[in-house]
């Protein structure tokens, strides 16, 4: 259960950040940068959760591969978006 509030941690707080940049396709506008602040906020309470959860290395490696796979999925959400719109 902790692995799976983990993930939803670091995808909403991965998926904050991309929404908060300019070069962002999925929203027409992006969100305000203020909402990088609480993007921070959720990475910084990932951490204790995933070294808690995982070994050291596990915990590293877990943080990465769920913040590289929610940065791959995103913007091909806005594609496949994209498709259904025309």
């Amino acid at each position: 259960m902790l692995q799976l509030t983990l993930s939803l941690i670091l995808f909403t707080a991965t998926s904050l950040f991309y929404l908060s940049n300019r070069h962002q396709r999925l929203l027409s506008k992006p969100i305000n940068k203020s909402w990088r602040k609480l993007t921070f906020v959720l990475f910084v309470i990932a951490i204790p959760l995933a070294l808690y959860a995982f070994s050291n290395a596990a915990a590293v490696f877990f943080i990465i591969l769920m913040i590289m796979l929610a940065l791959i999925i995103i913007p091909l959400v806005s594609l496949i978006k994209r498709k259904e719109v025309k």
